[in-house]
């Protein structure tokens, strides 16, 4: 079974819904120029093998297995005589070892309705969300930058308009250029692509998450199919209800209040999954990555990646949002998220590497 990237699709989305929001473009606009198609297709990401080494992961438990299963030299023999928590070693043993840092973007996207679901035309709708995820070993770390969907932005051809338009034009590729762009040409190694619906079905697989819920939240979405109907207090979120959480952004706070309760239902989903008792949830969980996720990370880097996220220390994970400011009323012809070079300093500056000044943490 092949353990190479999986491509993503470069083709514009036909669905009229996924546009609701997206600036008119003049006819005399340039279209843009479509990145190249690998001659030879490759595969999507062998899904059962994550789920067979998420179960050796969480039910090896004697120690005549662990030793046919962990090679000797794979155990972190210093990390455990400094202190280093025996399950974070195990779990670092069993899997695959995150060798040097990452930085990922990463897209909630609305789904393409008209498209087949898990088809690559799929996931070319608008990025309702966008992170950039930085995995560093090095520092044990993980910096979290959201980024806010109505910042503004140039984009080749279709001239300014919202960021979360990039995904519709040009698909993966183009919203990686234009996000680096943005943030003074950042590194992004790799993209991960979520349907929006797919982040319901995984609550609903871990048999839903726990959300102190601030407010009422009451919000009818018909081209997307939400109905939002939350009341105040702690409780546990289906995944219809956890997915309107986070999508909720009718109120004073607007996108920046949207950008913080989905930092929150990712800590929720973190702490579910990081659970032992997740392995009776492996089936589903398989089936609803092969059907909502697209992703150019191969295999073994997605194997080091989770691994590395579930022993993570939470102090050392680090959330922030894309500063700025609001749009005036009459300022430009659509509302805007106004992002300034200070703004982006602040965002990048000592968390994520660029290729102008090669900078890390």
């Amino acid at each position: 079974m092949s353990n190479r990237p999986i491509t993503a699709s470069k083709i514009r989305s036909a669905d009229p819904t996924n546009r609701a929001d997206l600036p008119v473009i003049s006819s005399e606009s340039k279209q843009i120029s479509k990145p190249a198609v690998p001659k030879n297709k490759q595969k999507r990401i062998p899904f059962a093998k994550i789920g067979f080494s998420l179960s050796l992961l969480l039910s090896i438990g004697a120690g005549t297995l662990l030793g046919r299963v962990i090679p000797i030299n794979a155990i972190d023999w210093g990390g455990l005589l400094s202190g280093r928590k025996p399950e974070e070693v195990l779990m670092e043993s069993l899997g695959r070892k995150l060798e040097r840092p990452y930085q990922i973007l990463v897209l909630g996207v609305d789904r393409v309705l008209e498209a087949p679901i898990g088809s690559p035309e799929s996931f070319n709708g608008r990025s309702d969300s966008m992170l950039l995820i930085r995995f560093d070993p090095n520092t044990r770390s993980v910096d979290i930058l959201s980024i806010p969907r109505d910042t503004q932005v140039p984009i080749p051809g279709y001239g300014v308009t919202k960021i979360n338009a990039a995904n519709v034009y040009g698909g993966a590729a183009l919203a990686q250029e234009i996000v680096s762009e943005k943030l003074n040409d950042v590194e992004i190694d790799r993209y991960v692509r979520l349907d929006t619906s797919g982040l319901s079905a995984l609550v609903d697989a871990l048999g839903g998450i726990e959300i102190n819920v601030p407010k009422r939240m009451k919000y009818v979405d018909k081209t997307q199919k939400l109905n939002i109907n939350l009341y105040p207090g702690v409780q546990t979120l289906n995944g219809e209800q956890a997915e309107g959480y986070a999508r909720f952004r009718h109120d004073e706070d607007g996108d920046l209040g949207r950008i913080q309760r989905q930092q929150i239902v990712l800590k929720a989903l973190k702490a579910k999954i990081a659970n032992p008792s997740i392995v009776i949830h492996l089936p589903d969980l398989i089936n609803i990555m092969q059907k909502h996720v697209d992703s150019n990370l191969s295999f073994d880097e997605m194997m080091a990646i989770s691994t590395f996220s579930l022993t993570v220390k939470p102090d050392h994970i680090k959330s922030n949002s894309l500063k700025g400011r609001p749009s005036e009323p009459n300022e430009f012809r659509y509302s805007y998220w106004i992002v300034n070079s200070d703004d982006v300093e602040m965002a990048i500056a000592g968390k994520f590497k660029t290729n102008e000044n090669n900078t890390t943490k």
